[in-house]
């Protein structure tokens, strides 16, 4: 009987050891797995952190480009207003050139009804004295000091309508190149930017993963801590039964009585029993604790969140509302024109062959107003057409191929 508890203990004490060569084996592997996961984290971190710099960096191209397109819009708009000032000032030449042409006209008719230059010599020549000779030529000299003043008056204003004219597309010309440009640039950029982002997403939701990964390997090392612990309480526990049993079969030896030693073993060895399974009671108790403090413990808020905060885009400027209708519109050229190149408002497409000019209704878009056309840029409503009726336009291009591109389209016109 006493054999077989000493080979029992033994046995037990076998498989304990091996318990706890396993979960030591176990809790290896773990902290092996949360160390190289641990890494691969700290490497996205370091990655994320990088991309934050770099949509930084984005951001501030960003903003410095929209500010160059707010410079560029609030410079369209006070050379928007610079034009509609020329397109007022051609309106009121035009009106005097009208004028000065009329007088002129009607005093060429005159002297072609009576007779022209040779008039001026009657009228002279018809003087009844000397002091009435002088009269004459006094007022015939006025009257053509006059008309050339007339003229040259009229060909002044000419010119400077045709000035105006020239400078209004030129100014349109470089607006619209300019603001491509920078579209284009932010156009660029925000590409980049979502590039950015969308890396940096990826990273951080691979962070997560392994972030979850981290705390359930964590949880896991610590339940294996604990058990290995409580392991090696209880074979600590086992080796001073042994060696209790050990000494209580040293005493059967010399102890003559069987049934008084084996009375007396028994009696000694209750009260270390009862006190090692209570041991074992409270240590089953603590372990179900410590399991419940492990599900219900929070896992600790990834670094990368914490990390990842990114500046947020400036806000664009809020332009006062302009008046925008949709209209169909179509394409013309010199040749298909069939004109001498000169616009109804006297813009000459032959000398500025890429101006941008648009053929309007002007019950619709008034004549000589700045507009911008979706997919043509910013042009001058400059002309007009016979088939040009209603909510549609007709855009001027300087070539027979580009008019094919553009086609018949539907688009929005802005009147600035």
């Amino acid at each position: 009987m006493v054999l077989g508890n000493s080979f029992f203990g033994i046995k037990s004490h076998a498989e304990s050891e091996k318990d706890l060569q396993s979960i030591q084996t176990e809790r290896s592997d773990i902290q092996e797995n949360l160390s190289a996961t641990e890494e691969k984290m700290n490497s996205i971190i370091s990655e994320i952190d990088s991309l934050n710099k770099d949509i930084q960096q984005v951001n501030q191209v960003l903003t410095e480009k929209q500010a160059l397109i707010d410079k560029t819009d609030n410079d369209i708009h006070s050379t928007t207003e610079e034009i509609n000032q020329l397109q007022e000032e051609i309106n009121e030449l035009e009106k005097s050139i009208e004028k000065r042409y009329n007088i002129l006209k009607n005093r060429a008719s005159s002297y072609q009804l009576s007779g022209g230059s040779v008039n001026y010599l009657e009228v002279i020549f018809g003087s009844q004295d000397f002091g009435d000779f002088v009269s004459r030529v006094s007022t015939v000299n006025k009257i053509v000091e006059s008309d050339a003043t007339l003229m040259k008056q009229l060909d002044k204003d000419i010119q400077k309508v045709e000035e105006n004219q020239k400078l209004s597309v030129e100014k349109l010309n470089e607006l619209n190149v300019m603001k491509a440009e920078q579209e284009e640039a932010i156009v660029v950029v925000q590409e980049q930017k979502e590039k950015s982002e969308n890396g940096k997403n990826a990273l951080a939701n691979k962070q997560g993963e392994l972030q979850e990964l981290v705390t359930e390997l964590k949880s896991k090392d610590r339940n294996l801590a604990f058990l290995e612990d409580d392991m090696k309480q209880k074979i600590a526990a086992a080796e001073e039964k042994a060696k209790e049993v050990n000494k209580e079969e040293n005493k059967q030896v010399e102890v003559t009585s069987t049934d008084n030693s084996t009375s007396k073993t028994s009696v000694s060895s209750k009260p270390k029993v009862e006190e090692t399974n209570k041991e074992e009671t409270n240590k089953k108790e603590e372990t179900n604790k410590v399991e419940k403090t492990t599900e219900t413990s929070a896992s600790p808020k990834p670094k990368a969140e914490q990390k990842d905060t990114v500046e947020k885009e400036p806000e664009k400027k809020v332009e006062k509302e302009k008046k925008t209708i949709t209209v169909s519109a179509t394409a013309y050229t010199l040749e298909s024109a069939g004109g001498s190149g000169m616009t109804s408002t006297g813009i000459d497409l032959r000398k500025n062959p890429n101006a941008k000019v648009i053929a309007v209704d002007p019950s619709v878009i008034p004549l000589g107003s700045v507009v911008h056309v979706e997919g043509y840029g910013y042009a001058i409503a400059g002309d007009i057409g016979s088939a040009i009726k209603g909510n549609k336009i007709d855009v001027y291009v300087p070539t027979h191929e580009a008019a094919v591109n553009w086609g018949a389209r539907t688009v929005k016109v802005t009147i600035q």
